[in-house]
């Protein structure tokens, strides 16, 4: 296989990619959310190409994506009305429902368990890739399983190296964070992966006539939510004040350490934190947490470019896009 390559999108490059996806290979491309690592979701083969590129585990399912929202009926069972409009009302967009799958669809999308995500991407070039393909794509994020996601083609790049012909370059990522996921039971929303679709969002479409509700467990159905994941090469720890992380760092043994704060943390501490030996990143503004967002990823791949041996990460208020956020480093904390 050829070495990587990071295409341009245009007419040609999305014929190129359909040709590479219909010999059962993959392509990497952008989204709103992260750029995906795609394949034929109907081929068994192909899909089992992104389980040995990502070193996925073989429980944990994949996203498909299709392009118009009368193709999801063709590969899942549509139930009842909550389903219905959140596929109207939301989607193109950065969510993902969970729903029974057809039988066309192979058992390795849903790694076995009994319901299949499925979303429509907002970025044009994912739509102009799904629109000429008579398939879905399945495409987690196209990074190495555990690592941060990508938000830029080079992040892709610098995961798989000649191990993926083609990358098409959309530029940097709108959200820079996966999409919300739900599932529909007993006339509830549970949220089983939060982000840029909130609580407050679902509540508000469905007038809070019907109840939302944030998933208490890991949900085997939902893609990595039993994983480690999203985690930089260093040892990582959150901290919620300065006392803390002077106290984190006073106690550690590595020498190469970095700090990802706010604007405001940075600004309002910035005496002590310049008299110490460490890498800063600006995460952004605790008033634009959208922004917060789109860093994140970026500057975990920051940490790794860098060698860190150390990573110590602001807490940040855990509502909102903020649960979000919070449950994105939480994931890169844990020890699984």
């Amino acid at each position: 296989m050829k070495k990587s390559t990071i295409y341009s999108p245009n007419k040609d490059t999305f014929l190129q990619a359909k040709k590479i996806l219909e010999t059962w290979w993959v392509v990497a491309f952008s989204t709103e959310t992260v750029y995906g690592l795609g394949a034929n979701a109907l081929d068994e083969n192909a899909v089992a190409k992104i389980f040995a590129l990502k070193n996925r585990p073989q429980d944990n399912p994949i996203i498909s994506h299709v392009a118009r929202k009368e193709q999801i009926s063709e590969y899942a069972y549509i139930r009842n009305e909550i389903e219905h409009t959140i596929i109207e009302k939301l989607m193109p967009w950065p969510i993902t429902i969970l729903l029974a799958p057809k039988k066309i669809i192979p058992p390795s999308i849903t790694a076995g368990h009994p319901l299949m995500s499925i979303r429509i991407p907002s970025h044009p070039v994912a739509l102009a890739l799904l629109s000429l393909c008579d398939f879905p794509i399945a495409a987690p994020s196209a990074n190495i399983s555990t690592k941060p996601s990508p938000t830029s083609a080079q992040m892709v790049y610098d995961n798989f190296w000649e191990h993926v012909p083609m990358i098409i370059d959309g530029g940097d990522c709108l959200v820079g964070i996966e999409s919300t996921v739900v599932k529909v039971e007993n006339n509830k929303i549970i949220i089983t992966r939060p982000w840029f679709v909130t609580k407050e969002d679902l509540e508000l479409l469905f007038d809070n006539k019907v109840e939302v509700i944030y998933g208490t467990k890991p949900s085997a159905e939902t893609p990595w939510n039993r994983y480690k994941h999203y985690a930089p090469d260093a040892n990582m720890s959150i901290f919620s004040s300065i006392k803390e992380l002077l106290s984190q760092i006073a106690t550690t043994k590595s020498q190469k350490i970095g700090i990802i704060a706010t604007k405001e943390f940075l600004e309002k501490n910035k005496k002590q934190i310049t008299s110490l030996d460490i890498q800063i990143f600006e995460l952004w503004s605790e008033e634009n947490m959208l922004s917060c967002a789109h860093n994140l990823f970026s500057i975990y791949h920051q940490c790794d470019k860098q060698w860190l041996a150390q990573v110590f990460i602001q807490s940040l208020p855990e509502h909102g896009i903020g649960y979000a956020i919070m449950n994105r480093i939480h994931k890169s904390i844990t020890k699984k």
